[in-house]
């Protein structure tokens, strides 16, 4: 007798097995040896559509603006609330300096206001550009 059958009962040879109601032997699953084991738990489809929707990236776009009068900061405004970026064209009123000087302090504080930024694009033209409140400009 050695040390495994001490550990390990034998069954004795003449007790015969009691007759069992047969069961219905289900075949193994085919095991893909040729992947790697995988850490990550797959997700159902179901689950991954839904993920997808609730962090659906946003649409964001890059709209030009000319200004001619007060009227085109309503504008300004709207797509700056809609988190949209912002390229305001102010060279129309060069000619007009006395409203080019209101009509940039509106723009400035209108952007303050709702909490973006405003850069100065060309050194010769009068461009700027207006960020949202998410978007931060490295000066």
């Amino acid at each position: 007798m050695g040390l495994f059958d001490s550990i390990v009962k034998k069954k004795p040879a003449e007790e015969k097995p009691k007759k069992s109601v047969p069961v219905k032997e289900v075949a193994p699953a085919k095991e893909d040896k040729t992947q790697a084991p995988r850490d990550v738990d797959v997700i159902p489809l179901e689950e991954d559509v839904l993920a997808r929707e609730i962090v659906k990236p946003q649409v964001r776009y890059i709209k030009k603006v000319i200004v001619t009068s007060y009227s085109d900061l309503e504008t300004i405004s709207t797509e700056l609330q809609n988190g949209n970026l912002v390229l305001v064209d102010l060279s129309p009123l060069e000619v007009k300096p006395d409203i080019l000087e209101k009509v940039a302090e509106q723009i400035k504080g209108m952007t303050a206001a709702l909490g973006g930024q405003v850069a100065k694009v060309c050194k010769n033209e009068i461009r700027l550009l207006l960020t949202p409140e998410d978007i931060k400009l490295a000066k």
